[in-house]
């Protein structure tokens, strides 16, 4: 079993220097409302933004700019059938968020992980399984389920949808919710619109500097067989960023009489330490299209497009410090932390383990492209629209990987836990020259090429009836969607530790030998002095790049690409068909109350055919592959029910039970098997009889026979709309899941094989979250208060969730760490102790602020990161609580200043 808290809250000030904005006074008191409130996605909602500006008939003043986008927001929010938050396109383009998935961390309920120059990982109330639709349509990366949000920059961006409770007609997958991209189409704008950007990027940990931009242009024409319009938007968006982490390992060895004499025994500290650099040049192309005609009032017809690209340069440096080893290994000066005699706070190292580490340059490659289109007919209470769209992805990634080792084990000073405000482990070596080329010699050359990629055809059929305002039920929605999925993946990664017939580190190559140029590495640690080694001597990626025929010949690989190995390649195809039918009822309850909500049931039939290779090893020198294949056939019904009690118009209260599902990756579910070679048995060294895990053949492969994860899912929200931008909004909610995945290695006897060791992917058992969230958004419109005060607001939230489930059995203890097994840490009453990594709260402070010159341009400058705070992971080990650190992370800061127009 397993418990895990999680805490998550942001807080952003935002500042209002609205040239545009004549005055702060607001229209009519209704709150707009979404055209189809139940399916936002595909009836755009948020009225654009150049719409927005000018007076009314009445000559009342119309709130434009941020407040509007607010207003906007908050309309969606709390007119949707489910529980919805959203963020608009004014919202992401006054905020310093490069990245749709870095204004998505302003949701209320949503997590991002920040690293590489970007965020991502994105989570909704702590569950990274959710799904991703652009403008309704589901889309993915390659052989993922979903996309990555980070590769949609936030200027190609109309408004982003956070669906944390689902519909019958929302398409199926995510127990953690579903977020819907909404591109820009011509329609949202009332005519010719031409708006941009451009930034300049200072990154402060690499010394470099991006670009990154945009141009959106827009126009609709009244002709003679209707209103045509027209938008073509192209963004780039350049990343160059070196991030740093301190770590040591999970596993807490004990001294005893040999490796700490004059110490004892029982003192618990981390058996190894770790620097680690990445340092990633990045680009991101996208570019999207719409076309919208309305041929009548009744019919609306459109074709969109989307391309996102996303292309890397990574330079990775890993140094591992042990401390462990043989019969020299010994710990000196060791000390205790202050009140705890039991846990090791520093110590000198002897006699360990030799350092290692390597070198990597990897290159990574998207490109995706959707393209669909639809039409949408209206006529008094009945609605038809239908869709179609074809999507296509791929991604290759390239790796190079020169490992190495120090030449001799220098003796080491470490600190467990260093003094300070960001603590963590430090280590340092004594008369050691990090520096010195000839310290470090050659262990072997990795190499990994992946291509794997997905298309799809979907179609969807959606018609809705809505029932006059007299009768108990309010509309009728019934539809149909088919997909048909493709996948495919293939991967090599030879690895070559011997060269002529024996060991590579054995030979003691230095790495000068090697056919590359040997230099320092890129400084690290900008932010921080508490970590001693700064640079090392190390190969950068470009001299492996550019040399790389020539590493192939020293280390006898074959010339180009690894090839393909057969075991790690598959082929899939899926087919979903799904049916839905949902009812919108409501009730007047007298004076200002009433309820609504929806019932709804969604049936879908999902269709796998997977092939792959099985691999027997029997005879090493000549394995045997043969074909398999799997198919699968199952329904999932997904039922969703909902009330919303409106006390008045002001104040709401929300219930709504729902059933999720989200299907197995590929990769997992992949046929795939391969039978390792027989163990050899040294008869001079038999295999220990109390160790289960020795003098087995090793079996792993995929499990075509993984079900879909599951959920219940009950949510409860209470909202108060104080004004048109202003609201405070709680919600407590729980998922009762069912079968997340994992690799589970099982010891048995085989009647054919003997000894095995069988790992495969495995569904575990139930898992429970329980989890609340509070938000709160308002400018600070109180009498009293000067104007230029009103422009001042705040937006705030936070979110808690608890989480408790059964874990694989393998899951449970400390892991094998660099081919080492350690004993399990065990709990108070002998059973093994699964305390998982912990992410302690970090506050990260952005700036923003901007002056508008003249009309229609507009100046930013924005920082990212002002305060420099790592990311802090830490692991408990005992019953006790007491705890080390995993990893420190220094993530990047960066300047910008750009400009923004817009006519």
């Amino acid at each position: 079993m397993k418990d895990k808290a999680l805490l998550r809250a942001s807080t952003a000030m935002l500042v209002g220097l609205f040239a545009a904005m004549p005055a702060y006074g607001q229209v009519a008191q209704e709150t707009p409302k979404p055209d189809t409130p139940s399916d936002l996605s595909a009836n755009p909602s948020v009225p654009a933004p150049s719409s927005q500006q000018g007076a009314t008939d009445e000559g009342e003043i119309v709130v434009t700019g941020l407040r509007r986008s607010l207003e906007s927001a908050q309309a969606i929010k709390r007119n949707s059938d489910g529980i919805v938050d959203a963020i608009v396109a004014e919202d992401i383009g006054k905020l310093p968020d490069t990245f749709a998935s870095a204004a998505l961390a302003r949701v209320s309920g949503v997590q991002v992980t920040r690293g590489a120059g970007e965020a991502a990982g994105v989570q909704i109330r702590g569950l990274p399984d959710i799904s991703t639709t652009y403008n309704g349509r589901e889309i993915f990366t390659a052989e993922g389920r979903f996309v990555a949000i980070q590769d949609f920059p936030a200027g190609t961006v109309a408004a982003l949808e956070v669906y944390k409770s689902g519909t019958a007609n929302l398409i199926e997958g995510g127990i953690g919710g579903q977020v819907n991209v909404r591109g820009r189409r011509p329609f949202d704008f009332n005519g010719f619109e031409i708006s941009g950007s451009l930034n300049g990027v200072n990154w402060e940990q690499s010394s470099k500097m991006t670009w990154n931009g945009n141009l959106l242009i827009s126009d609709r024409w009244d002709t003679g067989i209707g209103e045509m319009g027209l938008l073509i938007n192209a963004s780039y968006v350049g990343i160059n960023y070196v991030d740093a982490t301190r770590e040591q390992s999970l596993v807490i060895a004990t001294t005893n009489a040999t490796n700490a004499p004059g110490v004892g025994a029982g003192v618990r500290y981390p058996d190894a330490q770790g620097r680690f650099t990445s340092n990633g040049d990045r680009y991101r192309p996208s570019a999207n299209a719409a076309f919208q005609w309305r041929p009548t009032p009744d019919l609306e017809i459109y074709v969109d497009g989307l391309y996102q690209g996303y292309r890397s340069k990574d330079t990775n440096q890993w140094m591992f410090s042990p401390i462990f080893g043989g019969a020299d290994f010994q710990l000196s000066n060791l000390t205790t932390r202050q009140g705890n005699a039991n846990v090791a706070q520093s110590a000198t190292v002897s006699g360990a383990n030799t350092p290692d580490g390597y070198y990597t340059s990897a290159n990574g490659k998207t490109d995706t492209y959707q393209v669909g289109g639809g039409a949408i007919w209206k006529r008094d209470n009945v609605q038809i629209s239908g869709d179609i769209a074809y999507t296509n992805s791929k991604y290759t990634f390239d790796l190079v990987n020169i490992d190495y080792a120090f030449a001799s084990s220098p003796v080491r000073n470490v600190d467990f836990e260093s003094p300070g405000q960001d603590g963590g482990p430090t280590f340092n070596f004594v008369n050691f020259d990090v520096s010195d080329p000839a310290n470090y010699i050659t262990r072997g050359l990795f190499q990994e090429y992946l291509a794997v990629g997905g298309k799809d055809i979907q179609t969807r059929l959606d018609a809705q009836y809505d029932f006059d305002d007299d009768f108990f039920l309010k509309r009728f929605q019934v539809g149909f969607r088919f997909n048909d999925r493709d996948a495919n993946r293939d991967r090599g990664a030879p690895y070559i530790d011997q060269l002529n017939g024996s060991s590579i580190l054995g030979q003691r190559i230095p790495i000068s030998a090697l056919p590359v140029t040997v230099q320092a590495t890129r400084p690290a640690f900008t932010y921080n002095s508490t970590f001693p080694i700064y640079s090392f001597a190390g190969i950068s990626s470009q001299s492996i790049r550019n040399n790389l025929p020539a590493l192939r010949a020293f280390f006898g690989a074959p010339e180009g690409l690894p090839a393909f190995n057969p075991t790690e390649n598959f082929t899939a195809n899926e087919k979903a068909y799904a049916v839905y039918g949902q009812v919108k009822y409501g009730f007047d309850l007298g004076g200002d109350m009433l309820i609504d909500g929806l019932v709804g049931l969604r049936a879908v039939r999902t269709k796998t055919r997977i092939n792959g290779f099985l691999r027997d090893e029997t005879n090493p020198a000549n394995p045997l592959f043969s074909p398999v294949t799997a198919e699968n056939n199952y329904v999932d019904y997904l039922p969703n029910l909902s009330a919303r009690l409106q006390f008045t118009p002001e104040v709401q209260l929300r219930a709504n039970y729902t059933q999720t599902r989200t299907r197995p990756n590929f990769l997992d579910l992949n046929p795939t098997l391969t039978i390792g070679q027989p163990p050899v048995i040294d008869p001079n060294n038999p295999p220990n009889p109390d160790d289960d895990n020795s003098n087995r053949r090793l079996i792993t492969g995929g499990n075509p026979n993984l079900r879909p994860l599951t959920s219940n899912n009950y949510d409860l929200s209470l909202e108060w709309y104080f004004s048109r931008t202003g609201s405070l909004t709680a919600a407590i909610f729980r998922r009762d899941a069912n079968g997340f995945i994992s690799a589970t290695p099982i010891n048995y006897d085989d009647p054919a094989y003997g000894r095995v060791r069988f790992t495969r992917p495995e569904n575990t058992g139930n898992t429970r979250f329980d989890g609340a969230e509070v938000q709160f958004t308002s400018f600070l419109d109180i009498d009293g208060l000067p104007d230029w005060a009103k422009a001042f607001g705040v937006q705030a939230n936070a979110t808690y969730v608890d989480s408790k489930g059964d874990l694989a059995t393998a899951l449970a203890g400390s892991p094998n760490v660099a081919g080492r097994i350690e004993p399990l840490d065990l709990d108070a009453n002998g059973q093994p102790r699964t305390s998982g990594v912990v992410e302690k709260g970090r506050g990260q402070l952005d700036f923003s602020t901007t002056v508008t010159p003249m009309p229609n341009i507009t100046i930013a400058f924005d920082i990212v990161n002002l305060l420099g705070n790592p990311l802090r992971r830490y692991r408990e080990f005992n019953d006790a609580g007491d705890q080390y650190a995993r990893q420190i992370v220094y993530l990047e800061r960066t300047y910008s200043l750009g400009i923004r127009f817009r006519f």
